[in-house]
């Protein structure tokens, strides 16, 4: 817009008393566009115009009738793609129900499991702990009743002396950590063949002292093999002592090995007979001191011919079934 203060100047004038203001929004020069130019600009403003509010308007896939969340549009030549399920709710195990005495556990339960121990002639402290001697007595009970000796008192130990409990105040068990296997420093061969169990009874309370082996509980006549290269130091054919029907085999580096209530000793075994590891040397009985009790081999190892050392490190390094 043009103002003008006093008279309007007239064409050509430069300067003088006439003053004009201009206002303008910008003051960038103005720049004049050709026809053409105007043509096409305002072919692009229709052409937005029409193509702007179907943009807007168009819905999402998910808004469309009869679409789901992440499928492909009808007519858009993409493959469908199937709904993701809802992975199912895991669900927490139940923790199950106590059903034995085990060391580690006391208070009433474990007195009443003691007294039942002492009622059998087992000598055991009558303290409600479930230590080391009551485990011992508990292997030797469970012997006695042709159950596996494993020195935890489950459910069918509990049946068999007809206690029932009411609580157990168990310690948690401590998983050990995974270590290399184990390797025998006497051993070559496990000295019974067949369905057997044993535990690291070594050390336990017997009516003649500490137990100065392993005992491998079977089945009469189970199959025993020399569980090293040896010679065959002695035996007896007839019952004789604590050990009934046994054997010794003495290796190259003077280490003993004693089998012990044997039923029967192979025939063509003598003292001074050479054996190798995996040979048949007898079967499993229960002489001796072990009659009246369960089938099995009392084992030991006897370094040097010295004093007997726990073989249950050996026997579980040679052991098959482990």
């Amino acid at each position: 817009m043009t103002y003008s203060h006093g008279t309007t100047p007239r064409r050509g004038d430069r300067g003088g008393k006439g003053i004009r203001i201009i206002d303008r929004s910008s003051s960038a020069p103005r720049v004049r566009m050709s026809p053409l130019r105007k043509a096409a600009g305002l072919i692009a403003l229709i052409s937005l115009g029409i193509t702007a509010p179907a943009v807007v308007a168009s819905p999402m896939p998910e808004q469309l009738p009869g679409s789901t969340a992440g499928a492909a549009p009808e007519g858009s030549g993409l493959p469908p793609q199937q709904p993701v399920a809802p992975a199912p709710p895991v669900a927490t195990p139940a923790t199950p129900a106590a059903d034995g005495l085990r060391p580690g556990a006391s208070g009433a339960d474990v007195k009443a499991l003691q007294r039942k121990l002492r009622a059998r002639g087992i000598k055991v402290p009558l303290d409600g702990n479930y230590g080391k001697k009551t485990r011992a007595g508990v292997r030797i009970l469970q012997r006695k009743l042709g159950l596996k000796a494993t020195g935890v008192a489950d459910a069918a130990l509990l049946k068999k002396i007809g206690l029932k409990i009411r609580n157990v105040a168990s310690a948690p068990a401590v998983l050990a950590a995974p270590s290399a296997p184990a390797t025998a420093k006497y051993l070559k061969v496990f000295p019974v063949v067949g369905d057997y169990s044993y535990s690291d009874d070594f050390g336990d309370p017997r009516g003649q002292g500490a137990h100065q082996g392993n005992d491998i509980i079977g089945k009469m006549g189970m199959q025993l093999v020399a569980c090293v290269d040896g010679t065959i130091s002695r035996l007896t054919r007839s019952e004789t002592g604590l050990g009934g029907i046994w054997i010794w085999i003495v290796d190259a580096r003077g280490n003993e090995y004693y089998y012990a209530h044997m039923q029967t000793i192979s025939p063509e075994l003598k003292a001074g007979s050479r054996v190798t590891a995996g040979q048949t040397v007898g079967t499993m009985g229960m002489t001796g001191d072990a009659r009246g009790t369960i089938p099995h081999l009392h084992f030991e190892i006897r370094p040097n011919g010295g004093g007997s050392i726990n073989p249950f490190t050996d026997l579980r390094a040679v052991d098959p079934k482990k």
